[in-house]
């Protein structure tokens, strides 16, 4: 797993491209997704990050078990209206790099859900307060979901960890049956499915502990995230 991007194809959403010490990148980023994921589902009953979680909610929340549907609604389309919009921004023309374009754009919708939590008193008052900030809260998770897709040329996912759980599994069935060939990148990629998973737990852990410090959860989570600028590479050890 060495750190030799100029081996690998242009790819700016693969975090070995983009970053410096890429594996501390997708720790970090995971980590901030499961922290202010179980702080959001506490807070306000809806996820921001688990959009698989959300549409469970949703369904539930319909058959009239889940007051809190709205709340997951508004995430679910706050999410993807996230995606859509910094995926456009990553692509577009500009001196500065995607990886740039996409981080300070979460860095941005992040600050903008820490105003508005600590503005609404973390949604305390239900209704509206609440369905706002899981809709900031989705906002931010979407811009962070684009930032990188692959880590060192493996599929990995900063929010969506269902699908790291489905290729954990099948990379290590063929790190331990398949052929000799793709042993080791099975044996990769399943490392890289583990680390994430576990850090996105973790995150969820302190985001649990620190729902006795509500106003500033999200705020800890912009600080966090935006110390990551110091781990862009340049335009010159990109190429």
């Amino acid at each position: 797993m060495g750190d030799s991007p100029s081996r690998r194809p242009p790819d700016p959403q693969d975090a070995y491209r983009e970053f410096r010490y890429p594996l501390l990148v997708l720790a970090v980023t995971t980590g901030i997704a499961g922290f202010v994921d179980a702080f959001a589902f506490l807070r306000y009953g809806a996820f921001v990050a688990n959009q698989s979680g959300n549409a469970v909610l949703l369904g539930i929340g319909l058959a009239g078990r889940h007051a809190a549907w709205p709340e997951s609604a508004a995430s679910l389309v706050a999410f993807a209206t996230g995606t859509g919009v910094v995926s456009q921004v990553r692509a577009a023309r500009s001196r500065w790099s995607p990886a740039l374009r996409g981080l300070g754009s979460a860095v941005l919708t992040l600050a903008l859900w820490a105003v508005l939590n600590a503005l609404l008193h973390h949604g305390r008052q239900g209704g509206w307060q609440r369905i706002a900030l899981a809709a900031a809260g989705g906002l931010a998770m979407g811009a962070l979901a684009t930032l990188f897709v692959r880590t060192a040329g493996v599929t990995t996912a900063i929010t969506y960890q269902s699908g790291t759980v489905d290729k954990i599994g099948e990379r290590i069935g063929r790190w331990l049956a398949g052929p000799d060939t793709g042993r080791k990148r099975a044996r990769q990629g399943a490392f890289l499915g583990l680390l994430a998973l576990t850090c996105y737990a973790a995150g969820g852990g302190l985001g649990t502990i620190a729902q006795q410090r509500p106003l500033w959860v999200p705020a800890w989570g912009t600080l966090a995230l935006a110390a990551l600028s110091f781990l862009l590479r340049s335009g010159r050890s990109r190429t």
